[in-house]
This record gives C-alpha cells, sequence and structure tokens, in this order.
C-alpha cells in the first residue's frame, strides 16, 4: 500500500540506475544492476605464424618454459564464451552523502599456456568462480568533490574507464590491454565541475586488486656472498600515483560516459591527460633473460605511464583518439647492460555512425610499439625469455563491426572483424592485463597477419 501513496517510491527501476529499493526518507537505498555478455569467437593465423609455430615452437608464446610438440599449434580455433557477468550492488546509506558500490563478476576460465590468448578450462572443465571486481565506500563532500576508498579502477584511460557495457567494440583494444592500470586498491579524491574534473589516487600499483595489504615478503637465501634478502611476493608495488584531468569545452559529462553517440546527443567536446607512476617491489625472479626485461610493472624498477585523448560527439556520430606511452627505468643491471630504459608507445583511433536509431557503424585503428631494439629482442628460434610485452614489437590492428541495438540500449548485438597486420607478440600487458579476452593469440617473430571474428550479444539490467 506504501508505493501506491504520492511521493517517493520504495521499490521501482530506473534506466539508468537498474532497480532500487529505499526506505520512506530516502536515507538508505540499495540499487541493483546487471550485465551479460555471450561471445562467439574465431581466431586464424596466418599459414606463416602456423608454419613458423609448428616447425618451431620454441619460437612463440611459451619461450621460456617447455614448448610442446611441433606441429599441436592450431591454426583456426574459436567457440562460444560467456565473457562477461556481472551483478552490481550499489546505493547509499545514513544519508545519500555516504554511497557504496560492490560488483560481483564471474571469472572466466583463461589457459593462455596451453593455447596462448585462447579461453580454456585449466583441468576442470565447467569450473568457473565469483569474484570481487570493485568494493568501494564514497563520500561525497559537495561542491563536486568526493573522496573514495577500496578496490575500483585507478582513473587511467578513457577506454578502460568506460565501462565494458558501454564501449563502441565488441572488446577494448589491445592497446588498452597493453596499457590499462585495471582495478587496485586506494584512496582518491575526485572533483568535478560545469567543465573542468581532476582525479588523484594513491593506491597498490596497476592490476593489484584482491591482495593483500602486504603482498610481499622478505625471504632470505643463501650464495656465495652471503644471505641476500629480497621481496619476491606476487602483485606487489612499493607506491603507486595515479591521476586524471578533463576538460569539456562544450557538452553534457553524462553522454561521454559511452564511447557511442547515439542520435539525439548534443554536440560534446573532451579533452583529458592521464598519468600512472609506480615503482615496482619484487626483487629476484621478475625479470626476463640476460638483459633483465622487468616481467610487469611491479618489477623492481620505476614505470611511468601518460596518456592524452579527445573525443568529438555529435547526434549519431562520434571520433576517439588517444596516445600512450610507457617508460620503464631504474631496471637493475645486468652481466650484459647497466640496466635498460624501455620506452613503449600506443595509439587508438575509433568512430562510429549511427545508419538510423537502431544500427552503428564503426571502425578502429590501433598502434602498438616497443623499443630497445638489441637490449630486448628475442630471435625467432630462441627459446630464452618469455612473450612479455617489454620485449622489442610492433603491431597495426584494424576492425571494423557494427552495433544493432534491438531492445534500446538494453539488449545489443555487436559484431566485427580484426586484422593485426605485424605479429602480435605478447600475452600480458605492461601492468598484467592479458589478451585472452580480446581473443587473439600470442605469434612468432617473422608472422603476422591473424584475423579475429567476434559477435556478441550483450543484455544489461
Amino acid at each position: 500500500r506504501a508505493t501506491l501513496k504520492e511521493g517517493t517510491p520504495l521499490t521501482g527501476y530506473h534506466p539508468d540506475r537498474g532497480f532500487f529499493v529505499a526506505t520512506p526518507d530516502g536515507n538508505f537505498k540499495l540499487n541493483l544492476g546487471g550485465q551479460v555478455q555471450v561471445r562467439y569467437a574465431a581466431n586464424f593465423y596466418s599459414a606463416n605464424d602456423a608454419n613458423i609455430l609448428n616447425a618451431r615452437p620454441g619460437a612463440g608464446a611459451l619461450r621460456g618454459s617447455t614448448p610442446i610438440g611441433a606441429g599441436s599449434y592450431k591454426k583456426n580455433v574459436g567457440g562460444f564464451e560467456v565473457r562477461r557477468m556481472k551483478l552490481d550492488f550499489f546505493g547509499h546509506v545514513v544519508d545519500p552523502s555516504w554511497q557504496y558500490r560492490v560488483v560481483l563478476i564471474y571469472v572466466q576460465n583463461q589457459n593462455a599456456i596451453s593455447t596462448p590468448g585462447g579461453n580454456n578450462n585449466s583441468g576442470s572443465a565447467g569450473s568457473s568462480t565469483m569474484g570481487m571486481e570493485e568494493a568501494m565506500v564514497i563520500k561525497d563532500l559537495g561542491s563536486g568533490m568526493k573522496l573514495s576508498i577500496g578496490q575500483y579502477k585507478s582513473p587511467f584511460l578513457r577506454e578502460e574507464i568506460t565501462s565494458s557495457r558501454r564501449q563502441l567494440a565488441v572488446e577494448r583494444s589491445l592497446v588498452d590491454q597493453m596499457f590499462s592500470t585495471k582495478f587496485t586498491q586506494g584512496v582518491q579524491f575526485g572533483w568535478k565541475g560545469e567543465q573542468l574534473a581532476l582525479e588523484v589516487m594513491v593506491n597498490d600499483g596497476g592490476s593489484n586488486a584482491n591482495t593483500g595489504a602486504v603482498s610481499g615478503f622478505n625471504n632470505g637465501t643463501n650464495n656465495p656472498t652471503g644471505s641476500v634478502e629480497y621481496n619476491n611476493g606476487t602483485g606487489f608495488a612499493e607506491w603507486a600515483v595515479t591521476g586524471h584531468l578533463a576538460w569539456m569545452p562544450f557538452g553534457d559529462w553524462k553522454e561521454f560516459n559511452d564511447l557511442n553517440s547515439y542520435v539525439g546527443n548534443k554536440d560534446g567536446l573532451l579533452l583529458e591527460g592521464w598519468f600512472n607512476w609506480q615503482r615496482g617491489g619484487e626483487q629476484g625472479s621478475p625479470f626476463v633473460g640476460a638483459n633483465n626485461l622487468p616481467a610487469n610493472g611491479n618489477s623492481d624498477g620505476e614505470f611511468f605511464t601518460w596518456s592524452v585523448d579527445v573525443a568529438w560527439n555529435t547526434s549519431g556520430a562520434n571520433i576517439f583518439a588517444y596516445w600512450v606511452m610507457n617508460t620503464a627505468y631504474s631496471i637493475p643491471a645486468s652481466n650484459t647492460n647497466s640496466g635498460p630504459t624501455i620506452d613503449s608507445y600506443g595509439a587508438v583511433v575509433q568512430g562510429g555512425w549511427f545508419l538510423n536509431e537502431a544500427v552503428e557503424l564503426y571502425g578502429r585503428w590501433e598502434w602498438l610499439n616497443t623499443e630497445n631494439v638489441g637490449v630486448n629482442v628475442i630471435a625467432n628460434g630462441n627459446t630464452t625469455g618469455s612473450a612479455n610485452v617489454f620485449n622489442a614489437g610492433r603491431t597495426n590492428v584494424y576492425t571494423l563491426g557494427f552495433n544493432w541495438f534491438l531492445g534500446g540500449r538494453f539488449v545489443k548485438l555487436t559484431t566485427d572483424m580484426s586484422w593485426c597486420s605485424d605479429p602480435l607478440w605478447f600475452t600480458n600487458g605492461i601492468y598484467g592485463a592479458g589478451i585472452a579476452g580480446t581473443d587473439f593469440r600470442v605469434e612468432p617473430v617473422g608472422g603476422g597477419d591473424q584475423i579475429v571474428l567476434r559477435s556478441q550479444l550483450q543484455l544489461v539490467f
């Protein structure tokens, strides 16, 4: 009977907030939303890829471990997957200024060792788990200011910060996987005005989510010079700072929550800058080969990543582009060098155009490059090292596709085709993000020209 009275409803549904339950005074509120993405994907190695891998499997993804037998790499692979399934709980307690969010996600089994880049169960067919993706407390300080603490994405790269349900293509780009910092734990101050926005976060380092406060530990080892103590824990950074500055000369902040620009949207222009700077804490083993290549951003060294982007929206069309760069430095010296500095670069340009209110065509170009050949290159056929992101490599990826909004923004079918013109040389990005979820596979030096086809049905509530 209470819900039939005039005034604020106690239960209901909001298109942008999901289902909700609230107290009559509005001081306590729980919203529930969700997302399901079911995908079919097929990956096609080029004949050159297959020939190199099957003749010399040590040249491929399994450099540094026991290679699989010659002839066992499959040229073509494909199948269905539940790419994402999320439950999103958010709201406020005590009063609307004390906010919270908890996101639970189905964790897909991805075994990039048995089939590099593939999505496969590892010894337990049909198994899966639910994990914590976000858990945060937010205090609205008023005047556009907020203080957040907990686990969530650090403010780096608009493509990554934009929700997976609001992407232009089936999946985020390989550039995003190479440089994004994903989820971590920390405290963040944010402020948003009519045209400017600022965020600064002190955190545990890129992709260091779901870890304890003291992730690493000192381990005493004996060697000819005596006992050496070093930190050999996993998921460990000594410190990390991430920041974001945005300027919107004209437009609406809410319309930049998507990487689409729908029919009826206002004209808008957004310019942004981002950075992540961290010191890795792992010493000893997390280095590859005689030249001490870092395994990732947790390795002993410093990593500075920055990016700038621009987005233009109009009714039914948009263009988005960004540049990103990482410098890895203060890397321990080895017997063959005095400690290399490794620079990595990436660029993305993408755009979409609605043919009508329900169908959108889009295209994307992305470029990745890691330099210092001669220090970090691993020659074809060399079984020393691993297919990590700090090996020298360069590639271009071209994607064409369409979105078909079958049920407004609640049900969407997205289909695209990507061509990777040069060899894709890494399985995990600088901060640990894997390429498995993109349905690409790592390739050998001298290969290239793999093709990926993807079609995904998304339902949100």
